[in-house]
């Protein structure tokens, strides 16, 4: 009686060993085209492959095992993919950036300023004395894109930037904080900074001669506005936005360096 159930389980084994190796076997082709995938550059195919054996064979456990460590391997080479793509496109939006910038006039003092802002010649400060007039800048490096209103006058609380076409339509900004009175022996000066995207430059590219108003809480004013203040608004738009370019993948080459460090010491573990 004990032979009996010995043998009984003795073939129970082998039956079980025979099953486990035949689902391996079964296995082992999906893993092999995951491979073939990830040396084609194929991430996506190669992940499908393995979700396949995880699907399909459960019990594949060894198979299994070498799928967790081939799917690390395509996550480092997909990561290392892209970061070489995106550290291409840093370079070409870094020199685009320095290209626009010798364009423009850099306003920074050093000792004080950690980041100046830069901006068109013809909007300094010391060419404008006793003037109303418009100043679109961009932030060093950040990329920052603002348009500062100079309304010499009365003040009147600015609140509302509008550009208006010759055909009616407009676009308007709002301010970041609040107006702010500079006075001198001939009068007041009132300063407000306004947000500024790529809309208005957009918009401004397609209206060149479109009127700026200044709209307070005390009334509103026409400021100056001519096409040669509309092209150096369009080129500070652009300067912004290859900062900007330049700042989101510099954020994404690092997030993706963080990625294959971490992958890295979860395959060494």
């Amino acid at each position: 009686m004990r032979l009996r159930t010995l043998l009984i389980a003795l073939a129970a084994g082998l039956t079980l060993a025979s099953c486990v190796e035949d689902v391996e076997k079964q296995a082992k082709p999906y893993l092999l085209r995951a491979r073939q995938s990830l040396g084609n550059q194929q991430y996506a195919l190669a992940k499908l492959q393995l979700d396949s054996i995880k699907s399909l064979y459960p019990k594949a456990f060894e198979t299994r095992k070498q799928a967790q460590d081939l799917f690390i391997e395509i996550q480092i080479a997909e990561a290392s993919s892209s970061k070489h793509y995106t550290d291409s496109l840093l370079v070409e939006a870094k020199e685009r950036a320095q290209a626009l910038s010798t364009t423009l006039y850099l306003d920074k003092d050093a000792r004080y300023q950690d980041l100046g802002h830069y901006y068109d010649a013809r909007h300094r400060a010391d060419r404008h004395s006793g003037k109303s007039y418009l100043r679109p800048q961009v932030s060093e490096l950040m990329g920052v894109f603002t348009i500062t209103s100079f309304y010499r006058g009365r003040p009147i609380e600015a609140q509302v930037l509008r550009f208006t076409a010759t055909d009616g339509s407009y676009i308007e900004l709002l301010p970041v904080g609040d107006p702010y009175v500079m006075s001198d022996a001939t009068g007041k000066t009132e300063r407000t900074d306004f947000a500024a995207t790529a809309d208005v430059a957009y918009f401004v590219a397609q209206h060149p001669k479109a009127t700026v108003t200044l709209i307070g809480k005390q009334g509103k004013v026409k400021l100056p506005f001519t096409s040669s203040d509309a092209t150096a608004l369009t080129r500070v738009a652009d300067l912004a936005a290859a900062l900007q370019a330049a700042q989101s993948l510099e954020a994404q080459q690092q997030e993706l360096a963080r990625r294959i460090a971490f992958y890295e010491e979860k395959l060494a573990q």
